[in-house]
């Protein structure tokens, strides 16, 4: 049971003109429901909202959303319980919401979440927000997620504001870490092996490029060498067979892009390669245990002779 917290006095101000309803999310031992909620009023320590159903007095809930202040909106994402909830004469109820004390929590990554690219047009998000919506409002029952639902809303809401979009892209940059390189968990010297997996590694990186950022597919030659943790000297041979295969393209400012044909290579052999799927499975590639691509079974392109992938003298067309 949640203890009593003690009155505190701390002016209550009402909401400004346009404020957008919070959303509240019970706790799963209240079935993990979700609703909408109008502001009624607030101050640093607590809520007063209008709400469609009763919320069972001393419940835990999660409230989502932003508050109108002097100065713009400010993003709530607070755990709270409540103090009271009562019937309204509108058939509603009203609620009294108590705040838990904020903690320091990472923002949430949006752009990661709707598969998008940070310099993503706001038609885009738009587009991607109403797919989503689809498929993950609570009234879905096949797909229907209200967490993942309520994440979605608060990254529409970010990202479709260009002054909070700003906002919330200046910490974002601050928090991104910096990728593990590659090498870490990928044998990219031995003999062999190690030309094999450096095709792959490459492969999965500029297709990743492709698939979140489209219409600015190239990926510099400076940012492979960072991401795979490798010098360039160890790469030319790489990306000389690659773009003999006609795999990927070299601009003459070094700039490298996979093909429609290399495209073709990645989608159709990555459940056959487990280090293909895993780097395309986790773009962070955090996995410390190496593997590669040896003895795997042979890439095969769609209307094309099978890429050989072997362990006894790279890659050969059959």
């Amino acid at each position: 049971m949640v203890p009593n917290p003690e009155r505190r006095r701390h002016p209550r101000s009402k909401p400004f003109p346009g404020q957008r309803e919070l959303t509240i999310i019970c706790q799963p031992g209240a079935g993990r429901s979700l609703m909408t909620a109008k502001l009624l009023d607030f101050s640093e320590e607590s809520l007063g909202v209008e709400i469609e159903s009763q919320l069972a007095e001393r419940s835990l809930v999660d409230i989502v959303g932003d508050i109108g202040r002097h100065g713009g909106r400010k993003p709530l994402d607070r755990q709270g319980f409540v103090r009271r909830c009562g019937a309204a004469r509108n058939g509603r109820f009203v609620a009294g919401l108590y705040l838990r004390e904020e903690t320091n929590k990472a923002i949430p990554d949006f752009y990661e979440f709707l598969q998008i690219s940070p310099n993503a047009e706001p038609a885009t998000i738009s587009r991607v927000y109403r797919f989503l919506a689809g498929r993950f409002h609570p009234d879905i029952p096949e797909t229907g997620d209200a967490e993942k639902f309520v994440l979605l809303k608060q990254a529409y809401d970010v990202l479709s504001d260009p002054e909070r979009r700003a906002e919330y892209d200046a910490t974002y940059k601050k928090q991104a870490p910096e990728p593990v390189p590659l090498s870490n968990s990928v044998d990219f010297m031995n003999s062999n092996d190690g030309e094999l997996n450096r095709r792959v590694a490459v492969l999965a990186l500029l297709y990743l490029q492709r698939r979140i950022k489209p219409f600015t597919p190239e990926v510099p030659l400076a940012e492979v060498e960072r991401r795979m943790g490798f010098p360039r000297e160890y790469l030319d041979f790489t990306m000389w067979y690659l773009k003999s295969k006609e795999y990927i393209t070299i601009a003459d400012n070094s700039d490298f892009t996979i093909t429609a044909q290399g495209v073709d290579l990645v989608e159709s052999n990555r459940e056959k390669i487990p280090l293909l799927n895993r780097l395309l499975s986790d773009r962070t590639e955090l996995s410390s245990t190496p593997e590669g691509v040896a003895g795997s079974t042979p890439l095969i392109v769609s209307g094309r002779d099978p890429l050989e992938l072997s362990a006894s003298g790279g890659s050969d067309v059959i």
